[in-house]
């Protein structure tokens, strides 16, 4: 018996959300009980914490505030590359083997394939790279002497990390159904991605197509020439505009409502 056909049971679930749980379980397994959780953990911390201590740790270092927002220009920087890979991955390395056939046989609704992913996918990047790293990155900063840190703001900074992450998450989702192989999916999404904490792409798009910044997750977690809206949360300060989280909000929707329409309508 294979490793999915002992993680899918019968069950009675009718409607979109059919055999759901099932994908759930079987996606959560892949996560959670394999070493996928904690190696993914290992290289968040050495890439967005390892960076942030060295910084730290240069006697001719700028202030505590400016590592900061290089902390989140890094996490804007790199952290879209992977969960881009990953989350393409997830459905593509299934449709070329034949696996999303395969399920899709059984009793699963196409919706639920989807949500399944967002779902076990969106919990694992939380953790693995929200959570944790931006946890330790509070400690840095208390610890470097950053002091009057606001908690509740500090829990929206993780707010809108996790969102510029689903953004790219739901992205790559739907261009995983969008296209047969990775590199369409991977080139757009990178591309999105690298606009906002690359400045030789931020500052002419800045001079001629400003009002992008407000359309696209940029301003959440990169600064674009400008204090990113994370900072103001993290400082208790109040937000200078919520048009990039709505905006935000509303791509992920229709990300994961065009990957569920053009999912329904493949054949396997």
């Amino acid at each position: 018996m294979t490793t999915y056909e002992s993680s899918l049971t019968s069950n009675r679930t009718l409607g979109w959300r059919m055999g759901l749980r099932n994908m759930l379980s079987k996606e959560n397994f892949a996560w959670w009980r394999t070493r996928r959780w904690w190696t993914q953990i290992l290289v968040a911390v050495l890439i967005l914490n390892g960076s942030l201590a060295l910084n730290l740790r240069d006697p001719q270092r700028t202030s505590v505030d400016l590592q900061a927002i290089n902390f989140l220009n890094t996490s804007a920087l790199f952290v879209p590359i992977l969960i881009v890979i990953l989350t393409q991955d997830s459905i593509l390395s299934e449709r070329h083997s034949g696996t999303t056939a395969w399920v899709l046989s059984k009793p699963l609704q196409r919706p639920a394939f989807i949500l399944s992913k967002l779902i076990a996918y969106g919990l694992g990047f939380l953790v693995t790279w929200v959570l944790i790293p931006n946890i330790i990155f509070y400690v840095q900063l208390v610890a470097a002497g950053r002091v009057g840190l606001s908690i509740p703001g500090f829990i929206g900074l993780i707010g809108l990390s996790f969102l510029n992450l689903l953004f790219f998450m739901t992205l790559a989702l739907m261009l995983a159904t969008l296209f047969n192989n990775r590199a369409p999916g991977l080139g757009i999404s990178l591309l999105i991605a690298w606009m906002g904490p690359l400045q030789i792409l931020a500052r002419p798009m800045d001079k001629y197509v400003p009002w992008l910044e407000n359309l696209l997750p940029w301003r959440l977690i990169s600064s674009f020439g400008k204090p990113p809206l994370a900072g103001y949360l993290a400082l208790g300060a109040p937000l200078p505009t919520v048009v990039p989280i709505i905006a935000t909000v509303l791509w992920c929707v229709l990300f994961v409502g065009v990957a569920i329409w053009r999912i329904s309508r493949e054949e396997f």
